[in-house]
């Protein structure tokens, strides 16, 4: 099945040129988004402007009462000329995830910096949130870097980050703050009481939390999503 974006710009008989540089993009950060890539929610409300069906593009179904005739509209590379109906709001089964200004590094380690959120978010449809008793108000997306997880993680992939209390720790990966430095690890609990931390790169050392040194580690939250699901 084709990329839900493709199918819609196909449907609206526009170029990726058309669009790309409409939305104001480099082409290859476009080609990336028809290949199944995230797109951010401003960007979103771009494509909405130019006549396309966010709905459609985040999850495969039209908005309601959409047909081929709904939109009007002219692209050239100085000027938009649109009318498209609900394009200013999110529909109510989308929500955001805010994008945080900080990296998490799947290396050797990054000095941990304020948390700041940005004027960015991504989209999420609601039931991929309720089929993983996720709370929307606990996630957040950060940016991995380094190659300490690949090949499972790539450096500058964007990660959604469950920061809900952790009640019940399972093996999983993780964003850590250890000796003040953030990590993006896989942690897997040991028999004696402590968390092994370990990468997906075998280039990397795996580290071992004692039990008594519990209290230096950190977890500020679970990776649930980097582009595809864990």
């Amino acid at each position: 099945m084709k990329p839900f974006l493709l199918q819609e710009r196909e449907r609206l008989n526009l170029k990726q040129k058309d669009v790309f540089e409409s939305v104001g993009v480099s082409k290859v950060t476009y080609y990336r988004w028809e290949s199944g890539s995230p797109i951010p929610s401003d960007k979103l409300a771009e494509l909405g402007k130019i006549g396309f069906d966010i709905h459609f593009v985040v999850t495969g179904e039209y908005s309601k009462g959409l047909n081929n005739e709904t939109f009007e509209y002219q692209v050239s590379k100085k000027k938009q000329l649109v009318k498209t109906p609900n394009a200013d709001f999110l529909p109510a089964n989308l929500f955001y995830v805010p994008v945080v200004d900080v990296e998490a590094s799947a290396g050797h380690g990054a000095i941990v910096i304020s948390e700041e959120y940005t004027d960015k978010s991504m989209v999420f449809d609601c039931q991929w949130l309720s089929k993983r008793n996720l709370n929307k108000s606990h996630l957040v997306v950060i940016t991995a870097k380094g190659d300490s997880m690949h090949p499972t993680i790539i450096s500058g992939e964007s990660l959604v980050v469950d920061t809900s209390p952790l009640d019940n720790f399972v093996d999983g990966i993780y964003v850590i703050d250890l000796d003040s430095h953030l990590l993006v690890k896989r942690l897997q609990r040991q028999f004696t009481g402590g968390i092994k931390i370990l990468s997906d790169n075998p280039a990397y050392e795996a580290q071992l939390v004692p039990q008594e040194s519990l209290d230096q580690l950190h977890i500020v939250g679970r990776v649930v999503w980097m582009g595809k699901d864990l």
